[in-house]
């Protein structure tokens, strides 16, 4: 019983979470909530998705063969890296990533964060690893600076607010 609500309560939390991004989302004026209800569409529907894999059979071995890899094997098991683990790992990107664009800007914590994940933790090379670094910056500086002509956060060292 333990490991079962060990197994769903990271996707629980989430779903809490996105719930509590959801309300204060409707707080805004009707065109201010879009984006923030789009990006907790997406949440929820990735977060049915993992809720579903959960399950032993069927469907969660389905879903766990279509986006977990050939192997239907859960972490922990045969020889797999622990769950705990793997979770602890990706929110210490998750905060890392955090930390860098409050300090140095969202220019600067992207591309870091992008190569540091694909070298040192995906293992692929460091020139595909920069370049899909670049072309992401690039892509995301072009969307938001110069289609919707919003100032990207520069970070608290080079904002001057330090």
């Amino acid at each position: 019983m333990m490991t079962r609500l060990i197994r769903y309560l990271p996707s629980l939390i989430l779903l809490i979470l996105t719930l509590i991004f959801v309300a204060t989302a409707f707080e805004y004026s009707g065109n201010s909530r879009r984006v923030p209800l789009a990006v907790a569409l997406v949440i929820l529907t990735l977060l049915a998705i993992d809720l579903a894999s959960q399950n032993d059979r069927g469907l969660g071995q389905l879903l766990r063969r279509a986006f977990g890899g050939a192997r239907a094997v859960r972490p922990g098991q045969d020889g797999e890296p622990g769950v705990l683990a793997k979770e602890v790992a990706a929110i210490l990107w998750i905060a890392g990533f955090t930390a860098l664009a409050v300090v140095f800007g969202f220019y600067i914590a992207i591309p870091a964060y992008v190569i540091g994940y694909l070298v040192l933790y995906a293992r692929r090379p460091w020139l595909i690893s920069g370049l899909i670094a670049i072309g992401l910056t690039g892509l995301l500086y072009f969307l938001f600076a110069i289609l919707l002509g919003y100032e990207i956060f520069v970070g608290l060292i080079f904002g001057g607010f330090m």
